[in-house]
């Protein structure tokens, strides 16, 4: 090797050596766990701009911004009235896409300043459970988990019709009249019991939707122009999925009943998929749903057995 090669490849080394422990403190400084404010109640969680995420309080509708890298943060949008924010979504205008629980409404709100940009009603309040929600570059596709349907006025339950409420947007992700909302109903999903319909996502291809089914411990793939579905075949049960999040062919799904995360691969048109890792969420009592970030998948703890904090974040790294 001649000299001048030789002192290159010494050199390469060393500066590799040298900047290795830096990388690795990179690592490190993303915390494990990320404190919410006390009384929170978490429940969607989505990932925006940068390290930036964002999550969604059961208690009061409001949201919360924070950093991942640094774990700090501050309640973004003020408390929704009586209302809760369930699942969330930002799309790539920042713009934060909320799923408004029994209000029978879908939000929208500014990711930067947390100014409320929409409100689109799909139902009267307690007529339906507006789980989740995905974006499109055509539409937002909302889940609803049931309708309010019991003769006695002293028990509440909810069940009703698989559907999804959609809000087309316009040219360039213009966001439409409210008048403009529309429902796609899934004749082909069974009505088993609250919860049915929940987490909602892409297919890889970006031209049809995955649902998660809670009851049926199933996913579907839905076709979102007619309302077709069939059940994608995993080789098992998701049990209490809840929140759905892709990366290429790869749906991880939370399993809130389990306190775990499934990485579900998928065929490419998403008719079948196999359960190829299984990621505890240690230290969590019930997550619900997770977002992605680098090499790690952060999921938001509900603590629906407690009901009380503390509220947190958990990052679990990804294989």
């Amino acid at each position: 090797m001649r000299k001048f090669q030789l002192v290159f490849v010494l050199a390469t080394v060393l500066i590799g050596l040298l900047i290795a422990p830096g990388l690795a403190g990179a690592s490190r400084q993303f915390p494990d766990e990320i404190d919410l404010p006390g009384d929170f109640f978490p429940e969607g969680i989505a990932v925006g701009a940068g390290s930036s995420f964002y999550v969604g309080s059961l208690a009061d509708g409001s949201v919360y911004k924070g950093d991942l890298r640094t774990g700090e943060g501050s309640v973004l949008v003020a408390p929704f009235g009586p209302f809760t924010t369930i699942g969330i979504e930002v799309d790539n205008r920042e713009r934060i896409w909320v799923a408004g629980g029994p209000s029978g409404t879908g939000r929208v709100y500014d990711g930067h300043t947390g100014e409320l940009l929409a409100t689109y009603v799909f139902t009267g309040p307690f007529a339906s459970f507006i789980n989740d929600v995905v974006v499109t570059k055509d539409a937002a596709y909302f889940t609803d988990s049931g309708t309010a349907n019991d003769p006695d006025p002293g028990q509440f339950r909810f069940a009703g019709e698989p559907r999804l409420f959609v809000v087309p947007l316009g040219a360039g992700g213009v966001l439409v009249d409210p008048s403009e909302v529309s429902t796609l109903s899934l004749d082909d999903v069974p009505d088993v019991t609250f919860p049915n319909l929940n987490g909602i996502e892409t297919t890889p291809g970006k031209n049809g939707l995955i649902v998660g089914h809670t009851s049926g411990q199933v996913l579907f793939a839905v076709d979102p122009t007619t309302g077709d579905a069939s059940e994608i075949d995993v080789g098992g049960p998701l049990v209490g999925n809840d929140g759905l999040i892709r990366r290429g062919t790869t749906v991880y799904v939370v399993e809130n009943a389990l306190a775990q995360i499934s990485a579900v691969k998928l065929s490419p048109d998403a008719s079948t998929g196999a359960i190829t890792a299984v990621y505890p969420v240690a230290g969590s009592e019930t997550p619900t749903t997770a977002g992605l970030f680098g090499n790690a998948i952060y999921a938001a703890d509900a603590r629906f057995t407690s009901m009380t904090g503390p509220y947190k974040v958990f990052r679990v790294d990804l294989k």
